[in-house]
């Protein structure tokens, strides 16, 4: 029964225009939902609001100020999204799975697992963007990119082009040491602001953090940031505090540019 107010939760917060208030009410939001899914343990809405906003919340408020509670909380919001795909019928323990056997499994899962996988993929790529220097990440690179690269199979227009927007920065926010790929990721980088017509903003923040800054395009890194900053700010209404947090951080980059270039 209290499912549709979940669901309407979730969307008065997307369309949320006050990042403060957002930043201060999703916690107790998120608690809410973690007792819910005492009662029902393998309800999949809730799974899936969970480790979309476990990883949202990380990402948005927490990871700029304070890298090792974002991985945790990344961690978090990707052990929720596991037991999303366990309960549509995955095999359980999916990231505890070796490369090649990750691989296999992946290729069993079509589009009706699709959340479970985005999500996996999206807080597993954001806690290993935090912790490339741990040997545990390392290892873990390729496992990532294989989820990753399964969701993009599966939809590459799912939520506002997410496959195409994490694989960029998955491919742009390292270096070719680490298993960086320019080409790769400025492809991917183009083919979200396609499919989304430029109005998920926060796509051209990740552009000019991970690929400008680490290939020192310093033109491209003002060129995309100057764009979120001049958007209205209604550009995409069921994503305005998306939008919103991608003004605040754009603003933070350009004003750090002289450090990063």
């Amino acid at each position: 029964m209290a499912i549709p107010m979940v669901e309407s939760q979730y969307t008065s917060i997307n369309e949320e225009t006050d990042p403060t208030l957002a930043q201060q009410a999703i916690p107790a939001s998120l608690k809410m939902l973690e007792g819910l899914l005492k009662g029902d343990p393998e309800n999949e809405s809730l799974l899936k609001n969970l480790s979309e906003g476990f990883c949202g919340y990380a990402f948005s408020f927490v990871e700029d100020t304070d890298p090792q509670r974002a991985s945790r909380l990344y961690l978090r919001g990707r052990g929720y999204a596991e037991r999303l795909l366990t309960a549509n019928g995955a095999p359980d323990h999916l990231t505890g799975q070796n490369p090649e056997q990750l691989k296999n499994s992946l290729q069993a899962l079509d589009v009706d697992y699709l959340p479970g996988l985005y999500w996996l993929g999206q807080c597993w790529a954001g806690w290993l963007m935090l912790n490339l220097d741990d040997l545990q990440a390392f290892a873990a690179i390729s496992k990532v990119e294989a989820v990753l690269q399964r969701a993009l199979e599966l939809d590459e227009s799912y939520h506002y082009a997410g496959p195409h927007l994490l694989l960029g920065a998955f491919y742009g926010g390292r270096s070719k040491l680490l298993g960086g790929n320019p080409d790769k990721a400025r492809g991917h980088f183009d083919q979200c602001l396609q499919l989304t017509r430029n109005k998920f903003l926060m796509a051209k923040v990740i552009y000019a953090k991970t690929f400008a800054v680490q290939m020192q395009d310093r033109p491209l890194f003002k060129k995309l940031l100057g764009e979120v900053m001049d958007a209205p700010a209604d550009i995409l209404p069921e994503q305005q505090l998306a939008n919103a947090v991608a003004k605040q951080k754009a603003q933070k980059l350009l004003e750090s540019a002289d450090d990063l270039f």
